[in-house]
């Protein structure tokens, strides 16, 4: 291990102050997690056979090694061996400058650092588990920038601080389990000889074998092998020990002792110094002066360890040291030795500065306290004896070593006396602890704290172990001596038979769970470890510290005060001895007791101490900060024992009290009160109110037993300081009554004026009536209404400190407690006030319930709180309790809609809310909720509005006879004048209401339920009689007139209301349409009713025209009749008409024979009848779809009735049969469309279109335009019209003749609007009748329009020149041979002109021309005048002689 830096030596004449007891404190700097380890248990080694066994082996391995030179394993000093084992698995090793911590684990080497106090890891070195890890080393190197960890084997790893391994350093020789190549000495050296190299690293073993490394890091990592060296010379046994001395350059070995005469002291101990050497043999032993050395030569050697191994005393172990630590300043080395003993060598003369055996060491036996109450720990105490050695040692100073041994205990004790300086006891810590010099007032300690792990259950463990010997127990098992002489035997005979029958029980393998700690003790100043003292909790040490440095003691008592629960005896052991006033009003204020009596006591003690004396003690300074209890201080030289003598009576001694506090209010100044003042009276008025509340807390609580149970501190703590607004609005919103009514009672002054606002938090949910106490009440006062005032009582009697002198002076400007509650909730504040008036409380109620109905839709709830104010005599209720009354039980009892909200349903009207009220009703409850419901509904309504009722039944009852007068129906039933308990009992209104309810009905279907609701109405005579009366039963009357009809009418299944018949029966229009919607009705049933059933329907018409509808004549209702039977579609209802009615014009009457035959009279006129006929034919003649359509048979049977066919009847007739006509042309035409023909001469032109061909049947057409009435009456024009549209067709198909034969038939009717068609045919070139042609021609001239006349001129004259020439052509050619037609030579004239080639001359063609035309024209003279006269254009001679033209070429020809 490396020692530290050297040091001035400590000088001879140490003042005696240096064994001052030490200040300290222990710190845990780092925790580990825990590891189990599963441990092998065998057998115990004890008793002979192992004493014997022992024995024999070591002299056999000792003969063995040195004798035969086989590779044995080295033989190790028991004491080392056990020594090493004894130690923890892990290693601690601080840096020299103790910057740098090395902690070992089992399969890593953690680098810490001091700058977090070792608690973070800055470097981590990975290293192979170790089977024997307490035989490995580790050392940093000089620099503390290398760190070599040596395993159990000799092998040495060298990391950087990062971690880092850099190289391996494997052991020259080694053998397996053999722990004496393990490293005994691991210590780095300055190498200043090259730079190559940047330390020297020694590595020794058990055996006293150093091999030295050179060590490069950097870009250039490596070793080297320097030289090796032996110390079995001067320690054949071996070394267990190594430290180097840099100042001195000494490497100081430690071994076993030597029992040799004349050596040193040092050397028998077995302590040697060696000289460091630069070069061979490297290292040289120094001696002492006065010490002599043995040379003892080496071919004697061997003898001498033979009379030390072979006659050694059996009982006897050879001591040698242990470890070796330098100290601080180099000056001494301290050893601890395999015996226990502990020896002090000056340095480097090796001179014995002290040595202790065990024995005399002070505390060596002593045991652990906290084992006694570990039954695990306690085991150990049987061998306690193990436990006393030292296991490790350090320096804390100069003068004062750590020693640590088996056992746990830890002292640093002077080099001079061996005196304890942590005190009159050790430091308890595990087993066999490690520990590092001391820096910076203190040093490090590891321990690891073994329990053993929780053992299984049998069932778990045993299974294929049951053989395996008895159940597992602890080996530390009291066993008897029988057992154990016969335990020897056995192992005895294994050893020498090993036959397994022998053999001792196996035992299961034993788990133990490790948990290591750094812990470190450090110097301190007493006010440091006075404050650790405290939060450790030592308060006895504390107060011996505070007593011994003269430190404050109320922190011990602070301590106390808040680690102990407050009560009475906390308050006198700690609190009454803190002193600070401050602090103590700060605890009574802040801190909560967790009990009533407590509480109480605490407020109570922090009032004493701000009272009237401390107030004035402050003011005089003479209480210097302390808390102040009356009769501490006398004021003005009075004691306050002079006051209150213990043998006073109790009532003298409360008036004596009274009138001292009045001469010490007298002393008190408010007005100059000082800042240190001010805050004690807030202090006090600040536990008056915790003592108020606690009262109040108590009171809410209840009985004293009960408050003790249910005090909850958390609670009280917030409800002390909480507003008192802000906790009765808590309770208000927690439903808790009792409690509100508390601070109502004790907290009235600040509650009070919000008591109203603080009620409407209460949920809606919550029944007005479990806090109708809490609610106003007024009464009468006199002639006034007034509000019952709240009755208040107080906890106390007020405070000297809560008068208006002190708490303007305290409190200048106190804060608005309740400016929260109407911040949420600004409606509320119209309700604050300080004196409750009768309109704000009325106000208040009414409010609430709409609050209540609306946020939560209680309607109960909002119901109980109104009639919980009308029973507290609050005025103007009625009419909000009656709608709630109506939402009550539309809500819960008649079941309509939940969401229906008071707000809406203020806003209904009346009637709306009853229809609601009986909506949900069924057929069968409706009187059960008319008698439950409706009726108290009205009375309600009767009392805000008389006469409202009344309406309100009308109403409702007409309503819902409108659409069903059935619910009315019960209604009036219940009703009737024998019953005892009517719903309606006025009979006047019964009879109003019922013909209301009938006439209103819209329904067909009820006929039947109003002649039910007939049968409830009173008869005439029952009852006073008065004109109303009278009237009413009148109308009764009328209705069942009216009632009648409508049966009528339903019975021929023309279904009308009530009111319908009412209505109509002084209309005599709309009375006609009813008889005409009865009569179709019934013509219209399928299958056809018989003439019976119509002459049953002609009597019913007549009886409803003679009870209801007078205002229709009788003949209206025959008529009526008369176009039904018409207009039903059948032939034997026509008949029946036709036996109704007039069919030819003649006498009004039938003759008598007619009447005698049974056949009803004939009760339709004449022309009615006519008007009927042509009706019903006009109907049946539009809705037909051809001629062979049914209707067309039925129209001409109505026609047929009139007998002697007047025009109209004859045109119908016609109508008919054109269209059979159109039909025969191929005209598809609707029979209504022929109707609607504006233009029946269009209709002759759609047969010309359908049958091109017809115009050769003109006299079938002509017969059809005349059934068509073509041109209206006018038969010459519709001749016309008709033989026009003959000649245009004629002509279309070339059929000149046709066309000459029609036109011929105009020209002689004269008919003028015929000549377009006589032009078209007279100027047809393919008509070869030239002279009818011109005829044509001239009645066109003469009968066209002035403007048509020119081309007609034109056209005539080519006409007139055509037939001159046929003329002339029949003179030239009379021979007839190749005579040709005028016409061929007039059609070939223009082509041969066109052509251009005759070969005759024009000059004789000229001659031809004019002789032939002035032949025609002398044959013409008439025609021409005749044509020269109708000529108006002086320009035609001009234009006709362009038309002879073409003559010239045909007369050049000739």
């Amino acid at each position: 291990m490396a020692s530290s830096e050297s040091a001035p030596a400590v000088t001879p004449g140490a003042a005696e102050g240096e064994e001052e007891t030490i200040l300290y404190d222990l710190l845990v700097n780092t925790e580990w997690p825990p590891e189990t380890e599963v441990q092998p248990r065998g057998n115990r080694k004890h008793g002979a056979s192992f004493i014997i066994t022992k024995a024999v082996r070591d002299r056999l391995l000792f003969l063995r090694q040195y004798i035969w030179y086989s590779p044995a394993p080295f033989l190790l000093p028991d004491g080392l061996v056990r020594l090493v084992n004894k130690q923890i698995n892990w290693h601690l090793v601080l840096a020299s400058n103790g910057k740098l911590l090395a902690a070992v684990q089992d399969q890593c080497v953690e680098i810490r650092s001091a700058k977090d106090d070792f608690t973070s890891i800055i470097g981590k070195c990975q290293v192979p588990k170790d089977p024997k890890p307490q035989w490995r080393r580790v050392a940093w190197s000089y620099d503390c920038t290398l760190l070599a960890y040596a395993e159990s084997t000799g092998t040495v790893r060298v990391f950087d601080l990062m971690g880092s391994e850099l190289f391996v350093i494997a052991p020259a020789s080694s053998l397996a389990g053999d722990l004496s190549y393990a490293v005994a000495g691991l210590i780095f050296l300055e190498y200043k000889a090259s730079a190559q190299w940047s330390a020297e690293l020694l590595v020794i073993n058990y055996r006293g074998e150093l091999r030295s490394y050179l060590v490069s890091v950097g870009t250039n990592q490596s070793y080297q092998e320097s030289h090796c060296f032996s110390f079995s010379g001067r320690h054949p046994r071996g070394v267990s020990t190594a430290a180097y001395h840099p100042g001195h350059r000494l490497l100081l070995v430690g071994g076993c002792e030597a029992a040799e005469v004349g050596t040193s002291k040092a050397s028998s101990a077995g302590l040697s110094a060696w000289r460091v050497l630069s070069g061979s043999p490297y290292y040289k032993q120094v001696t002492s002066g006065g010490d002599t050395v043995a040379v003892v030569p080496k071919t004697l050697g061997l003898l001498r360890m033979l009379n030390v191994k072979l006659y050694s005393h059996p009982g006897q172990e050879q001591d040698g040291i242990f470890k070796m630590s330098l100290s601080p300043d180099g000056t001494l080395l301290a050893a601890i030795h395999f015996s226990g003993k502990l020896s002090i060598w000056a340095v480097p003369s090796l001179t014995q500065q002290g040595e202790w055996n065990q024995h005399e060491q002070p505390g060596y036996d002593d045991l652990n306290p906290d084992w006694t109450l570990s039954t695990e720990k306690r085991k150990k105490v049987k061998d306690k004896e193990s436990l006393y050695p030292l296991v490790d040692v350090n320096w804390w100073a100069d003068s004062a070593v750590i020693l640590a041994r088996c056992s746990g205990a830890l002292t640093v004790s002077s080099v001079k006396t061996l005196k304890n300086l942590l005190g009159k006891s050790c430091e308890w810590f595990e087993l066999a602890p490690q520990v590092t010099a001391a820096h910076d007032g203190g040093f490090l300690s590891l321990e690891c704290e073994i329990k053993l792990a929780p053992k299984r259950s049998r069932l778990e463990t045993r299974g294929a172990e049951d053989d395996e010997g008895e159940e597992d127990t602890d080996s530390d098992q009291e066993v008897s001596a029988k057992a154990r002489y016969f335990g020897y035997i056995k192992q005895g005979l294994y050893l020498v038979t090993e036959m397994e029958r022998f053999a001792p029980p196996r035992k299961r393998p034993r788990a133990i769970t490790k948990h290591y700690r750094l812990v470190s003790l450090r110097s301190t100043t007493p006010e440091e470890l006075y404050h650790r003292k405290i939060e450790s909790e030592e308060y006895e040490e504390a107060l011996s510290l505070a007593q011994t440095y003269g430190l404050d003691t109320d922190l011990v008592y602070q301590r106390q005060w808040r680690k102990s629960a407050v009560n009475i005896a906390s308050i006198q052991n700690y609190l009454s001895k803190i002193k600070k006033r401050s602090w103590v009003l700060h605890e009574c204020l802040e801190r909560v007791p967790e009990n009533v009596d407590a509480a109480k006591e605490l407020l109570q003690y922090g009032l004493k101490g701000t009272d009237l004396e401390a107030l004035l003690a402050i003011g005089r300074g003479v209480d210097e900060g302390r808390f102040t209890l009356p009769g501490e201080i006398d004021i003005e030289g009075i004691s306050y024992e002079e006051l209150l003598p213990e043998d006073e009576p109790a009532q003298n001694a409360k008036e004596k009290e009274r009138r001292r506090r009045g001469e010490l209010l007298r002393l008190v100044h408010f007005s100059e009160l000082t800042l240190e003042q001010k805050e004690l009276c807030r202090c006090r008025l600040k536990l008056l109110t915790y003592l108020d509340r606690l009262a109040t807390y108590e009171q809410i609580l209840g009985v004293p037993h009960a408050s003790e149970q249910r005090y909850d501190a958390e609670f009280f703590k917030k409800f002390r300081n909480q507003n008192i607004v802000l906790s009765a609005r808590t309770y208000a919103r927690e439903s808790n009554v009792p409690a509100l009514e508390i601070l109502f009672t004790y907290h009235g002054s600040d509650l009070l004026p919000h008591c109203l606002a603080i009620l409407s938090n209460f949920p809606e949910t919550t029944s007005p009536h479990e806090y109708a106490a809490l609610l106003p009440e007024a009464c009468y006062s006199g002639d006034s209404l007034l509000i019952i005032p709240w009755h208040e009582r107080k906890h106390r009697d007020k405070d000297w400190c809560e008068e208006a002198a002190c708490r303007m002076v305290v409190e200048p400007s106190l804060q608005d407690e309740s400016e929260f509650l109407y911040a949420a909730q600004p409606e509320l504040l119209r309700f604050k006030t300080t004196q409750l008036a009768v309109e704000s409380v009325m106000d208040w109620y009414q409010t609430r319930a709409e609050e209540i109905e609306h946020h939560a839709g209680q309607v109960d709830c909002a119901l109980s709180l109104v009639r919980l104010g009308m029973e507290r005599n609050i005025p103007g209720l009625l009419a909000l309790c009656d709608d709630l009354v109506t939402l009550e039980v539309l809500v819960y009892e008649a079941g309509c809609d939940l969401t229906l909200t008071l707000k809406e349903l203020q806003q209904m009207e009346d009637i709306e809310k009853l229809r609601l009220l009986m909506n949900s009703c069924s057929e069968d409850k409706y009187v059960t909720g008319a008698y439950q419901w409706m009726v108290p509904f009205l009375h309600r309504c009767e009392k805000q509005a008389p006469g409202a009722a009344q309406e309100l039944l009308k109403e409702y009852l007409v309503t819902s006879a409108k659409g069903d007068l059935r619910l009315p129906l019960k209604i009036f039933q219940h009703s009737k004048p024998d019953l005892q308990q009517k719903i309606i009992p006025d009979q006047d209104q019964l009879m109003a209401v019922a013909l209301d309810c009938i006439y209103n009905c819209e329904r067909t279907d009820q006929l039947f339920l109003c002649y039910d609701i007939l049968e409830c109405l009173p008869q005439r005579g029952y009852g006073p009689k008065t004109e109303a009366t009278t009237a009413l039963h009148d109308m009764v009357d009328q209705l069942e007139q009216i009632l009648s009809v409508s049966e009528l009418l339903e019975k021929h299944g023309l279904e009308k209301p009530i009111s319908f018949v009412k209505n109509t029966q002084s209309s005599a229009e709309e009375a006609r349409k009813l008889m005409v919607r009865l009569t179709r009705h019934t013509g219209r049933k399928q299958p056809p009713v018989s003439e019976s059933h119509w002459r049953t329907l002609l009597q019913d018409m007549l009886a409803m025209q003679q009870s209801v509808y007078t205002c229709l004549e009788s003949d209206a209702c025959y008529e009526i009749f008369a176009e039904s039977l018409l207009c039903s579609s059948r032939l034997e209802n026509i008949h029946l008409a036709g036996q109704m009615m007039h069919c030819c014009a003649g006498p009004a009457h039938p003759p008598a024979s007619v009447a005698q035959r049974g056949k009803a009279p004939h009760r339709v006129s004449y022309e009615a009848s006519v008007d009927l006929v042509l009706a019903a034919s006009r109907e049946y003649f539009n809705s037909s779809t051809s001629l062979t359509d049914s209707c067309m048979d039925l129209a001409r049977c109505c026609l047929q009735l009139i007998i002697d066919k007047p025009p109209a009847i004859e045109e119908e007739l016609d109508l008919i049969q054109a269209v059979g006509c159109l039909e025969e042309f191929g005209v598809k035409i609707l029979p209504l469309q022929v109707r609607l023909h504006s233009d029946r001469l269009s209709l002759i032109k759609e047969c010309l279109c359908q049958s091109p061909t017809c115009y050769k049947q003109s006299a079938k057409l002509l017969g059809l335009a005349e059934l068509l009435r073509v041109a209206g009456e006018d038969p010459e024009e519709r001749r016309g019209q008709v033989l026009i549209l003959l000649v245009e067709q004629a002509l279309r198909f070339h059929d000149y003749k046709a066309a000459s034969v029609h036109c011929q038939e105009l020209m002689a009717a004269g008919y003028s609007k015929s000549w377009d068609v006589c032009s078209q045919l007279g100027q047809s070139e393919g008509y070869q009748d030239l002279a009818t042609r011109q005829e044509l021609m001239a009645f066109a001239l003469t009968h066209c329009p002035p403007g048509i006349i020119e081309p007609l001129l034109a056209a005539s004259s080519s006409l007139q020149t055509e037939i001159l020439y046929q003329r002339v052509n029949f003179q030239i050619h009379r021979e007839g041979e190749e005579s040709v037609s005028a016409a061929p030579l007039l059609s070939k004239a223009p082509q041969e002109d066109a052509a251009g080639a005759p070969s005759s001359s024009s000059a004789d063609l000229l001659h031809w021309t004019t002789a032939t035309t002035m032949k025609v024209l002398s044959n013409t003279t008439t025609t021409t005048r005749a044509v020269l006269q109708a000529v108006s254009d002086g320009q035609w001679w001009r234009k006709s002689l362009t038309y002879l033209r073409p003559l010239q070429a045909s007369t050049a020809a000739f």
